[in-house]
């Protein structure tokens, strides 16, 4: 079988992580994969996230369409089609030319639509992997961007013949206020997790948030909880992974720049609590990583890995962050507290990546014409 898909090497994406490790399990089952990416800069690093794949049965392609930037796109859809023509037909000849048996769309931002549209002239069936919910991390823009993306993530639905959701949770959200209707080729496949190394113990009064700078994450109630620990003179260190700036960061907390997968890992390892206040979030696969390696973690009530806590028996680790009194206190019942073992354990057979990326391909399969 060969597929296409696009790509991403974002290090805080938790798109990357759950891609690569699809890919890998791809490669080592002899499927062929066309890795599509996009590119909005003049310069770039080069793709050292996806290193380590074999050459054999992974064909990389990188699309420049910084002369077609989303910021001066036109509303209609028919319009839109028109503006990223020159893309979709770049696609349309790459898919020609390697003749995929389906296309493998992740996430649903303005690329991957591109790559949606692209498929369905081409007549070659798609399953999109929902990441994130596109036009709810962007409900906060002004009324005509925010109309767009709901827009573009609604045609998915005429372009796509299956969808993969990480969670109940999201794909509830999609169907109820995207879509307005169940959707009949659904699938609710959580993110896959690997962790390498040792489980540790956790450390004391170190309390950390990892994510990249977007409202939909919350940081403004991690900033808040800080504030509130310091005030009960709860003595803590707080540390933030983020691609933003320090000038963002209250002085108090350490900002650190993303880093490659096994430093973030190291970091986790360092930590005494992960902190993941997220006002919605698919899935979360920083917090899975963090108890994985033995750290607790306390994650919003209103993220997709929550149903997989609650199933584990780590339902402490769950709550609403809108009572800060409340938070405070679960903070300190969970900072440097260990998991059992045996919990841990469960939490890792359910984000088994061997087992998460075979029910991937059998989707693959079952949806080639």
């Amino acid at each position: 079988m060969k597929i296409f898909t696009n790509i991403t090497r974002e290090y805080l994406g938790g798109i990357t992580a759950t891609n690569n490790s699809l890919l890998s399990f791809l490669a080592s089952k002899k499927q062929k994969i066309i890795g599509l990416e996009y590119d909005t800069v003049r310069c770039m690093k080069g793709p050292f996230v996806l290193e380590g794949l074999d050459q054999n049965f992974f064909e990389h392609y990188i699309l420049n369409i910084s002369d077609l930037p989303f910021e001066k796109s036109p509303d209609n859809l028919g319009e839109l089609r028109k503006y990223y023509r020159p893309a979709i037909k770049e696609i349309k000849n790459l898919i020609r030319t390697a003749s995929p048996d389906v296309v493998l769309i992740n996430g649903t931002n303005y690329f991957s639509w591109i790559v949606a549209t692209a498929a369905k002239e081409s007549g070659i069936p798609a399953v999109l992997r929902y990441h994130g919910i596109s036009s709810k991390e962007n409900s906060h823009l002004p009324g005509k961007m925010k109309r767009r993306f709901l827009k573009m993530e609604r045609s998915f639905l005429r372009m796509a013949e299956a969808f993969i959701f990480p969670s109940e949770l999201c794909r509830r959200t999609v169907e109820n206020e995207v879509f307005g209707r169940k959707i009949d080729e659904a699938y609710v496949i959580p993110n896959p997790v690997s962790v390498p190394g040792y489980i540790r113990k956790p450390a004391k009064r170190k309390i950390a948030m990892v994510a990249r700078w977007s409202w939909i994450k919350n940081y403004g109630a991690f900033f808040r909880l800080h504030e509130a620990l310091r005030k009960e003179n709860w003595k803590h260190e707080a540390s933030i992974i983020s691609d933003a700036g320090e000038d963002k960061i209250p002085k108090t907390i350490t900002c650190l720049k993303p880093t490659d997968p096994e430093k973030l890992h190291r970091f986790y390892r360092s930590q005494g609590l992960i902190i993941s206040p997220s006002h919605f979030e698919t899935f979360g696969n920083v917090p899975m990583e963090a108890i994985c390696s033995g750290v607790p973690a306390l994650v919003s009530d209103k993220m997709g890995c929550a149903e997989i806590l609650m199933a584990s028996g780590l339902e402490e680790m769950v709550m609403d962050f809108s009572d800060m009194r409340k938070v405070t206190s679960r903070v300190k019942e969970l900072c440097g507290k260990g998991i059992s073992p045996g919990r841990i354990e469960k939490l890792k057979k359910i984000l088994d990546p061997g087992i998460i990326n075979k029910k991937i391909l059998r989707i693959l399969k079952d949806h080639i014409e």
